[in-house]
This record gives structure tokens, sequence and C-alpha cells, in this order.
């Protein structure tokens, strides 16, 4: 662990009391960001007695927040899950994704038909393992929204995954190998837009980008406005989610702008559900480690959406979308998907997956 998270703890309890994976599960099964990130390597406890708990952390920063010091708990959390996995397999379901990676450069494999991604262009769009491969409606529409906005997106041939999967479960060998696969493609390029926070964050921390998620792309760009979108389209309850990466470190302002193109749009009122802020659980890789924490988790933010008369539950983020889904009880939306298809037809620019 870095001295400054290890000697700059002050014990006020702040992490604990924000967790919210320590506030669903109990202490008894996840002792809190604390215990795993200072106090357990501190005191030489056995790492097999972290195993458990470690694959409970989502990373979602609300520890990092709460802190009066602002250390990088999440951070030194994957250090201790790095430990771990070099003595220890790693859960069938995380190996199953390196096993992947290995062969394709990918964390996921398709599951259906995917987009195909213009070569082309003068918009670089990374569009990121789990949307091209488990939510192609999600890359469509980002590719449509860059469109509208005047931009020609393309994506370079042989993409690999941008790692974040791999930083999270502690894997740095293979995160090395694909940060030089990929770098060596965006060479030339200071501007990447994507349309997974967890790649806008991995893309800006480890590679030295400037990356904008494309909420921050078509809202900075001032050419989308209340005339861009249909008027004929029926009134909607929605609810938004903040993804955790794209509020908490890509920045707060993505969620400000996301609010503002929502109030773009005619007929919808987007209705509070108290939980905006929560996490889903499905980041950090406890949704391949702990599925069923993850599904708990998404089913509290889901079941308050539905309460607070929401008929469609909207994330401008493709891995909250799948996890958020999971539970069955709502219809989830990646952000761009419901923006892309009110926009008016006639501009010619949205085209759904059939």
């Amino acid at each position: 662990m870095t001295s400054r998270t290890m000697d700059g703890c002050i014990k006020c309890g702040a992490c604990v009391r924000e967790c919210p994976v320590l506030l669903q599960e109990g202490q008894d099964r996840f002792p809190g960001p604390r215990r795993l990130a200072v106090e357990g390597p501190r005191f030489n406890e056995e790492l097999s007695a972290l195993r458990s708990p470690l694959e409970l952390c989502t990373t979602c920063a609300r520890c990092t927040a709460a802190c009066p010091s602002a250390l990088p708990l999440p951070e030194a959390l994957v250090q201790v899950r790095r430990l771990l996995y070099r003595e220890k397999p790693r859960p069938e379901r995380q190996e199953n994704m390196l096993a992947n990676i290995d062969g394709t450069l990918r964390t996921v494999l398709p599951s259906g038909p995917v987009t195909e991604l213009p070569s082309t262009g003068d918009v670089l769009f990374f569009p990121g393992c789990i949307g091209h491969g488990r939510y192609p409606e999600g890359i469509t529409s980002s590719l449509s929204l860059i469109r509208a906005v005047g931009g020609r997106p393309f994506a370079p041939q042989g993409w690999a995954c941008c790692g974040s999967p791999l930083e999270k479960i502690g894997d740095e060998q293979r995160l090395a190998r694909l940060e030089a696969h990929n770098k060596a493609l965006f060479r030339g390029f200071d501007t990447v837009v994507t349309s997974c926070p967890g790649c806008t964050v991995q893309l800006r921390k480890r590679y030295g980008l400037d990356p904008q998620h494309i909420i921050e792309h078509i809202h900075g760009s001032g050419r989308l406005r209340r005339s861009s979108f249909d008027h004929g389209s029926p009134p909607i309850k929605v609810a938004l989610h903040s993804p955790c990466h794209l509020a908490r470190v890509v920045g707060p302002h993505t969620l400000e702008m996301a609010r503002d193109l929502l109030d773009m749009v005619p007929g919808v009122d987007v209705v509070s559900t108290g939980l905006e802020d929560d996490c889903c659980g499905g980041g950090g890789g406890v949704a391949s480690a702990r599925p069923d924490v993850a599904e708990r988790m998404a089913a509290r933010k889901v079941q308050a959406a539905v309460e607070a008369g929401a008929e469609l539950l909207l994330a401008p983020c493709p891995f909250c979308v799948i996890n958020l889904g999971r539970t069955g009880l709502l219809n989830v939306q990646d952000l761009t998907v419901f923006l892309a298809s009110r926009l008016l037809k006639a501009e010619g620019i949205y085209s759904p997956i059939p």
C-alpha cells in the first residue's frame, strides 16, 4: 500500500458510514474500506482471510469522496487484490474473462449481432468491450449522437479492452499488454470519445489521453437543442441513475450535462428516487465474482425508481444498464439510446438495432 493511504487514515469512520456494500451486506460480510485497505495490510493479516470481502468492493469511490483526507482507498484495495491473486485462483467467471482476453484481447465475447464500426472519420470513438459485446444499441446510439453534433465517428481497427476490468481484479501483466496494444492504435490522437465511464477513467489515468464521455462530447458541442428532438413523442416519466465512475471520477458535471440534455427532450419528466447516487453494484468485478450481491444492490435502486413512478430507468453507462436490467423490475436503457431514439428522424442519423 502507498504510505499516503497507510499513514493518512485518521480512523474517523467516514468511509465506513458511506460504503454502500457495508450498509447492505453488513459488517460481518464486508468490514469496509478502512479494514481492507489500511488495517488488514498494516497488521499483516493473512491475505487469504480477506479474500471473500475483497471480492465485494465495487470501487465506487464513495469512500474517497467521504474521506476528509481524500485517500485513494479503492486503489489501495485493488493493490491488496493484486497481492492476493498472486497466490490464489480467481472466481470462475473472472477466469473466463481472462480466457477471453487471451483469445480476443476483449473481456466479453459478443452474445449476438454487433454494431459495425466505421474505420475512418474525424472523431475517434472507443466502443468498449461491454458495450460492443453485450449492448450494441448503446454503440449505435453513440455513433448517431456524434453524427448529430457534426462529427464523423470511427473506431481504430483491432482495438482491445481498455484494461479497466483487469486493473480492478489486479492482473497487471495482462493489463500492460493491452495498454501497449491500444497505445499504438491511439498514437496521434489527443482526444477519444467513449460510451463507458470505466473506459473514460482508464484512458485518462493510464494512457495519458484526454477522453470525453459521450455525454460530455454531445453536450459540449452546443449543437443539440430542444428543436433537435421530436415534439410528437409520447410523454414519459424517467429516473436517472448516476454511474459511480462517471459522477465521482470523471466528475459531477457529467450528470448536470445529462439532466440538461433530458430537459431538451419534449415530454420527459425526470422523477426523483432518492437513490440516484447509490452504486448499482455492478463495478469493481463484483458482478462477475459475486453476482448475488450485485443483483441485490441493483434491485434496491430499481425498486426505488418503480416506487417513484418511473416508466424507464436511464443510466449513461452500459455496464450499469446491464446490471440494473438483470433485476427485471423495470425497463432500463442507456441515456444515449433514449436521446437518440427521440431525435428528429428526418435528420436521418438514427438507425436502431433491428
